[in-house]
């Protein structure tokens, strides 16, 4: 690599960090633009009826739909409306209770979807009956309806493009909670990528866009602490961490592109991209690896991102394996497209579907320069149903993101880490009850939490090398909650967790109250897969503490570090599935 040119060794006066050695290439390259077939924007159509008073728009970004629901009365018009996504809904809106409504459940095996809808206003400005249609052709009417049926034929009427669907409906209400204008979001299908996907090679393996759950890299030192359950400690090194990292995510928040810095490892010439300053450092790193199915023409990318503190030598990190891709696909491209995923991710993530999100890193995809790549995305996540963000949404909770999402107003925040030191065995979460509580990206799947292991700088970009070297990798499910109701209540949850191969397990709750400290309690339990955790929530055990324990073959540690006063009104409950040695 004699040849290559001299760099520079700074970026606007940001020296390269200590703790990491790169040459500095420059700022990213340009986003490219898409062709329609890539564009998955958020559209919105025109609102009949008046597009004044309090607006509703809520759940485009869950899609898709599972039902609607609409109730009218003759009197004051249409007085409800409510939609129903993937494990939640959204806020239910008008004066009439939904007892009243009637609603259209889509069938999600046939893949039926809106596609299009008219609200028909009376001379008194009140919209008295909507009609929805679907793409197999039906209709449902609710209220006073007219016009043609079939679809397409009623020029009064919206419909969406090829290939799109509608993902909400949005509106406004008067002060009495009529509801006097109605509008739907839609985007484009993931599906309608498929066609452009170039033909799988005889015999190949199907690609397969894998997420990998939050980790955390620990020193000998930090070890250490969470051997002696010295969560005090555990927390004050988080503590400063997310005050090391804050800096850099509200710059990649406010600068986007701007904020990142096109890197290369002077060794072996590969680029990776840094936001960085002198004591911490967010990445977007991509490293290949042969097929295992031993066919030179396809590859797997272990896709990395990453976040550290040098002041506190702490790892997060989390990403992807992306299998059976075209080796020609390079490396840098498929970085920069998750670097440009990331700037919306970690400010607007935690309220993201797994639909939408597979959508964006197709767009974004496509603006890295890598249309075939992003035409394998939706045979990529089919088995999910989406691209799973728990992972990075997880990695950057820990380090205090959750004060960029202003644009969500939510009294409080549960946020739940399991973190597994098992060394054997694989453990998983199984179950959830909440009491007013929402999971907050509306995802919610049994996961699995890897082993504790050795750590593996295969993830770490070239160059990397931490203060004190990071010895042991432990995975933990992040699991995030908001209330449902925000006036004056706060929110609760039950989970149930069960070891792979064994039936035992535990369960744990907490409860954030409104008006006083918080409760919580672990339990051990011997089937895991049949437990009633909402038994278990209503069972009047809960214990006003910072931590509690329990056993199941590993001691089961619960911890929280505030009971009520947090600042962001967030709270966290750390549980640890035995101990480091």
């Amino acid at each position: 690599m004699s040849k290559l040119p001299d760099l520079p060794t700074s970026v606007g006066g940001q020296s390269i960090p200590s703790f990491i050695n790169f040459e500095v290439v420059g700022k990213l390259p340009a986003r490219q633009d898409v062709p329609p077939e890539l564009d998955f924007s958020i559209k919105k159509s025109l609102v009949f009826g008046l597009d004044s008073g309090k607006k509703f728009d809520e759940g485009a970004t869950w899609h898709p739909l599972h039902e609607v629901h609409f109730a009218l009365s003759e009197k004051t018009g249409l007085g409800h409306y409510r939609a129903q996504y993937q494990a939640r809904s959204t806020s239910p809106i008008g004066q009439l209770p939904s007892s009243k409504s009637a609603g259209l459940k889509l069938n999600k095996d046939k893949e039926e979807h809106i596609v299009g809808f008219r609200a028909y206003s009376n001379n008194n400005k009140v919209i008295e009956g909507v009609r929805v249609w679907t793409n197999d052709g039906a209709h449902k009417d609710f209220g006073k309806v007219e016009g043609p049926t079939e679809r397409g034929k009623d020029t009064e009427a919206f419909f969406v493009p090829e290939h799109h669907e509608i993902v909400n409906f949005f509106g406004y209400a008067n002060d009495d909670g009529h509801i006097h204008g109605l509008g739907v979001s839609y985007t484009r299908r993931l599906a309608s990528l498929a066609a452009k996907a170039p033909p799988p090679k005889a015999g190949a393996p199907s690609p397969t866009l894998t997420a990998f759950l939050s980790q955390s890299y620990l020193d000998a030192g930090t070890q250490e602490a969470w051997a002696y359950n010295d969560m005090e400690t555990i927390t004050r090194k988080q503590d400063q961490a997310s005050k090391d990292l804050a800096p850099l995510y509200e710059k990649i928040d406010k600068e986007g592109d701007a904020a990142w810095t096109v890197c290369r490892d002077p060794n072996t010439g590969q680029e990776y991209y840094t936001c960085y300053n002198d004591n911490a450092i967010v990445w977007s790193y991509v490293t290949d690896q042969p097929s295992k199915s031993g066919d030179d023409d396809i590859k797997t990318s272990i896709i990395s991102v990453g976040s550290y503190s040098k002041t506190q030598n702490m790892l997060g990190l989390s990403g992807y394996i992306w299998d059976s891709i075209p080796a020609t696909a390079g490396a840098a491209v498929i970085g920069l497209a998750v670097t440009f995923l990331i700037q919306p991710l970690i400010t607007q993530g935690i309220a993201w579907g797994i639909a939408f999100a597979a959508t964006q890193l197709a767009t974004y995809l496509g603006m890295a320069g890598a249309p075939a790549l992003a035409a394998l995305v939706p045979a990529s996540v089919v088995t999910a149903g989406g691209l799973i963000i728990a992972g990075v949404i997880g990695v950057v909770v820990a380090f205090g993101v959750l004060a960029l999402f202003s644009f969500i107003w939510k009294k409080f925040w549960l946020v739940v880490n399991v973190y597994n030191f098992d060394p054997q065995y694989k453990w998983r979460s199984i179950n959830h009850y909440g009491d007013n509580s929402l999971v907050s990206n509306g995802e919610w799947s049994s996961k699995f939490i890897d082993t504790f292991k050795p750590a593996d700088s295969i993830v770490f970009p070239p160059g990397f090398e931490p203060l004190i070297p990071l010895e042991s990798v432990v995975t933990y499910l992040s699991m995030c909650f908001e209330n449902d109701s925000t006036f004056m209540q706060g929110l609760g949850e039950a989970i149930s967790v069960g070891r792979e191969t064994y039936k035992n397990g535990f369960a744990l709750k907490y409860n954030i109250y409104y008006l006083y400290d918080n409760e919580i309690h672990l339990e051990s339990i011997t089937d895991p897969d049949d437990f009633k955790v909402k038994d278990y929530y209503d069972k009047d055990n809960w214990v006003k503490a910072n931590s509690f324990q329990t056993a199941s073959g590993l001691r089961i540690n619960g911890y929280t570090p505030k009971l009520s006063g947090s600042d962001e009104n967030d709270y966290y409950f750390h549980v640890s599935i035995g101990l480091p040695p």
